[in-house]
């Protein structure tokens, strides 16, 4: 049994061997490329031609219109929201509450307007004394 696994731990470093040499660069010389060795030199790249910039006063006119087009689209992004918020508030009210004329003043705020009122009178009154009282 030792004999079989002394004879498979030199068969697999035979084996590796030459692999480990390919990667290190050792067996092709003094000028191998290996994975250590100098890099190679790219190629040279064309250069490209530049372009000529163009006018500032071509760039502020093509900014401007594509301001506007923002700001148009905008608004009629707002306006479809707005008829499509309306819209459903619209189908979602109840039917009693849309045949309804009646004023909100004469509604449940009628008492808390007396109220009001009645408060009012009485601050003037006291507005009033102490003017007299001076």
């Amino acid at each position: 049994m030792r004999c079989l696994a002394l004879i498979v731990c030199v068969l697999g470093l035979a084996l590796a061997a030459p692999v480990a040499s390919a990667q290190t660069g050792q067996g092709q010389g003094q000028g191998g490329s290996g994975a250590f060795g100098p890099l190679p030199q790219p190629a040279p790249e064309e250069t490209a031609t530049p372009t000529p910039p163009p006018s500032v006063e071509a760039q502020e006119q093509t900014d401007r219109t594509l301001l506007y087009l923002i700001g148009a689209g905008l608004v009629v992004l707002f306006v479809v929201i707005g008829y499509v918020i309306t819209r459903d508030a619209r189908s979602s009210l109840p039917e009693e509450a849309r045949t309804e004329p009646g004023q909100r003043d004469q509604g449940p705020h009628r008492h808390a307007q007396q109220a009001k009122a009645k408060a009012r009178a009485k601050t003037k009154a006291q507005r009033r004394a102490r003017r007299q009282n001076r």
